[in-house]
């Protein structure tokens, strides 16, 4: 009633990613708020992520993204860990993307909230690309573009992880590196369109070590990675009290 609003349609002759921009969009434009935040359906919000995330805009007023790593749980519910990952938390996520030539920093759905400036100018979103590419990944890495990025060491929401993910998966490692090209092929087709400055694939070290793990033994790759690769410092993990339900 008051509290939730449903946007009921017919089943769009779309492709998924596709279809799911168009929910979200259509989402957006009956919103009032000047924070919107994104919730897959499977997945929930811990008690206090909203004034955490309130918190921390309020600190950064010119920001466009905010996110923070998710508590894995299985598909009873059970605590799993969190995807805490030190590659995703940068000082300037604008400068990263320009210095590593990479677009890949930032967490799934049910850890993006967004400004509504930010989305004013983004959404809608081309598609025509059809690239299978998910408007949480297509947003997370043109955001900016148009202001900062903040990330919060604490998880505030519960990610059901499925037995079927891609990234539980035979031949996820070139799943991992054709998501690396094909966010690039997006995010410099909209800086073309946008009058951006591009990156350049080819000067990408990570999409390098992907495809090394992608076509090479795996002994290898641990050599690289143990032996040579320099340590990256990952952030101390932390969880909010309600993640252990």
């Amino acid at each position: 009633k008051k509290r939730i609003m449903l946007i009921e349609g017919t089943h769009p002759s779309l492709p998924s990613r596709a279809a799911q921009a168009q929910a979200v969009y259509r989402a957006y434009a009956k919103s009032r708020g000047r924070k919107l935040f994104l919730l897959d359906g499977d997945d929930r919000f811990h008690p206090g992520k909203i004034e955490a995330y309130s918190r921390a805009f309020a600190a950064k007023k010119n920001a466009a993204l905010l996110q923070a790593p998710l508590c894995e749980i299985d598909s009873a519910g059970h605590h799993l860990g969190t995807n805490l990952n030190s590659l995703k938390h940068k000082d300037d996520y604008l400068a990263a993307t320009y210095q590593l030539n990479d677009a890949d920093f930032y967490y799934p759905t049910s850890a993006l909230a967004f400004t509504r400036g930010f989305l004013e100018k983004a959404l809608p979103l081309d598609f025509s690309d059809n690239i299978a590419l998910s408007i949480d990944t297509r947003l997370g890495m043109i955001a900016p573009l148009y202001g900062p990025v903040i990330s919060l060491n604490t998880a505030f929401s519960d990610w059901r992880r499925h037995p079927q993910s891609y990234s539980t998966q035979p031949g996820r490692y070139k799943v991992q590196m054709f998501a690396t090209l094909n966010r690039t092929k997006v995010f410099n087709r909209y800086c073309r369109t946008h009058g951006f400055r591009q990156i350049q694939l080819w000067r990408n070290h990570r999409f390098y070590l992907q495809l090394l793990r992608a076509v090479a033994p795996d002994f290898f790759y641990r050599l690289y990675h143990n032996h040579v690769r320099p340590p990256v410092p990952v952030p101390p993990p932390k969880i909010h009290p309600a993640g252990h339900r």
